[in-house]
């Protein structure tokens, strides 16, 4: 493209760019599906002439033609979905940008930004005047809370390691399983990442956690870090955070929440209750990705313990980058697992900015009156059984009237919406063999419209 002629050529990408939005209607299948095979063969091949600025448009078409459109009102398949326009607006202007987070001298607007954003969480969230820092996810930040935990037991295990592995973590059976990883990254060993049996509801059982505890102790293991969860990701179950913080307290343990998708309601009036219990965690999990609306991806860990992320992430040999002893405190890349960090904090700034506090709540009540709205639509129809609801999670099943396995039944329903591209909802099945739909609703694009015909859809199938 050596003639380009580049104002035509962006203007004619923003034109298509409008238009694939524009098509988010019911109308529009939410994904073309295919095999990998059948996309493998799809997708060219890189060459060594490159392309013409038409062939480059075509191949833009193709790739939004067949990819899911996670902007679509009935994409509910994950727990993310219909990113806002000021959200995209912040994607689009930090890529133009391009810093790298790890020094103010190279991204001082940014860097101020990110702190605000920071400072407002670390109020709504209870934790005080504690730090944070943006990360690569939540399973990053759940990482890192581990990290922040061994420090805090001993900081000399950075230099020394583990000298032995007696040390246990201790999480829900319905935890996200980046705990998991996060076990195996540190060398604690995946076998000391014990799960705490829940009830039935999803919730971690405080009594199992104590006795768990103590007998860990008492067969000489020592107890490194408590995760729990508000919003597990199956479930949206909320674990009991104000009687596990007293267990944590009781035997001097890290206290980390996962709270990446049930943090979500500390921007509620009417649903901040389930997250009572959030002040007396050391570290928080937190992505703005998932209710707020915000792009992939937008997560946070905070903390209340000031200093200990540079004291668990600091590295030597970085004289060259961190130079100014005066802007030491603001040079964010000492305190970050990484070093190349991109901004991510515009997307949820623009939007912050765009709709203030306010608007950010009463988006999040919309959400969870609309959950609320699914759940009793699915109690009405008598093709639908409902398994279980909080949250923003709502799992059903749908009851086959030829009397034939429920489970296979629902399973083949969304398969075939699956594969018309009528809708995208996720499933899952549960240990005892249940499957169910799990609708979850964090798209803002979504309305009770949608939630109707969304349900006449697989009623429909049902009954193919």
């Amino acid at each position: 493209m050596n003639s380009l002629n580049e104002e035509k050529f962006l203007n004619d990408v923003f034109l298509t760019l409008k238009k694939y939005l524009d098509e988010n209607t019911i109308n529009t299948p939410v994904i073309k599906s295919s095999t990998p095979l059948e996309m493998n063969k799809l997708v060219p091949e890189l060459n060594q002439s490159g392309v013409s600025s038409k062939e480059f448009l075509n191949e833009l078409q193709f790739i939004l033609d067949h990819s899911v459109r996670t902007t679509h009102p009935l994409f509910l398949n994950q727990l993310f979905g219909g990113a806002d326009t000021f959200a995209l607006l912040g994607d689009l202007v930090g890529s133009l940008l391009n810093p790298t987070m790890a020094t103010f001298e190279v991204a001082p607007v940014l860097t101020v930004i990110e702190k605000r954003l920071v400072k407002e969480l670390l109020k709504l969230t209870g934790l005080g005047t504690g730090e944070g820092i943006m990360v690569t996810g939540g399973s990053n930040a759940n990482l890192l809370s581990m990290l922040c935990a061994r420090t805090d037991y001993n900081p000399s295990i950075r230099q020394t390691g583990f000298t032995h592995n007696n040390f246990r973590v201790y999480v829900s059976s319905e935890a996200h399983y980046s705990f998991d990883k996060a076990a195996n990254i540190i060398g604690l060993g995946t076998q000391n990442l014990i799960l705490v049996p829940s009830n039935s509801k999803g919730e971690m059982i405080p009594e199992e956690l104590d006795r768990i505890i103590a007998a860990d102790i008492k067969d000489g293991f020592t107890p490194l870090m408590i995760g729990a969860t508000i919003g597990t990701t199956v479930l949206g179950a909320f674990d009991p955070l104000v009687r596990i913080s007293k267990i944590a307290q009781k035997y001097g343990v890290w206290f980390h929440v996962d709270a990446a998708w049930g943090g979500g309601v500390v921007f509620s009036k009417t649903h901040a209750h389930m997250a009572r219990g959030l002040e007396f965690a050391d570290s928080i999990t937190f992505d703005a990705h998932k209710t707020l609306g915000v792009s992939l991806i937008t997560s946070f860990f905070l903390t209340k313990r000031t200093g200990i992320l540079r004291a668990t992430t600091r590295g030597g040999g970085a004289e060259y980058l961190f130079h100014d002893e005066e802007r030491f405190e603001w040079d964010t890349g000492t305190y970050s697992l990484q070093c190349g960090r991109r901004s991510d904090a515009l997307k949820l700034w623009f939007l912050w900015r765009a709709y203030g506090t306010e608007g950010l709540m009463a988006r999040t009540e919309q959400l969870l009156d609309l959950a609320e709205y699914a759940v009793a639509e699915i109690k009405k129809r008598k093709s639908f059984k409902l398994n279980h609801a909080n949250y923003l999670n709502i799992c059903f099943q749908v009851i086959p009237q030829d009397g034939s396995n429920i489970n296979e039944h629902t399973q083949k329903v969304r398969e075939s919406l699956i594969s018309k591209g009528l809708a995208m909802v996720n499933y899952a099945q549960r240990p005892d063999g249940t499957i169910f739909f799990r609708l979850v609703l964090p798209n803002h694009k979504t309305t009770k419209e949608h939630i109707d015909h969304l349900l006449d859809l697989i009623e429909n199938e049902g009954r193919n």
